[in-house]
């Protein structure tokens, strides 16, 4: 390198440094880590708008209403079942009575 590039990084290198003595360390006003503090908490905590109330009103309603649809469709489903299931018994009655009479029904296998 050249003596003038050397001493061109030096005088650069002492402005920056020069540059740092005038600096002073910088003042808050009083009271504002306890500001700071405040809106750091108002940012994290929820808000209760105005209108807060008929948001959950909404959700609550939404909520109610899958309930009741949920309960009619579990009603619907048992008063069919219990249908089928009235049907089902008297086949499986049906079935009994085919195979499993009483002897009596057989009694034309004792005549021969």
């Amino acid at each position: 390198m050249s003596m003038k590039n050397e001493n061109n990084i030096e005088n650069k290198i002492s402005q920056a440094l020069n540059s740092i003595e005038g600096i002073e360390s910088a003042e808050v006003k009083p009271f504002f880590y306890t500001r700071l503090q405040a809106k750091m908490e108002n940012e994290i905590a929820p808000s209760y708008g105005r209108f807060s109330i008929l948001a959950n009103l909404k959700l609550s309603l939404a909520m109610l209403a899958v309930i009741m649809v949920f309960n009619l469709t579990s009603l619907v489903f048992l008063t069919s079942s219990q249908d089928t299931s009235s049907t089902a018994t008297s086949a499986l009655d049906e079935f009994s009575e085919e195979y499993f009479s009483s002897p009596n029904n057989y009694d034309y296998l004792n005549e021969y």
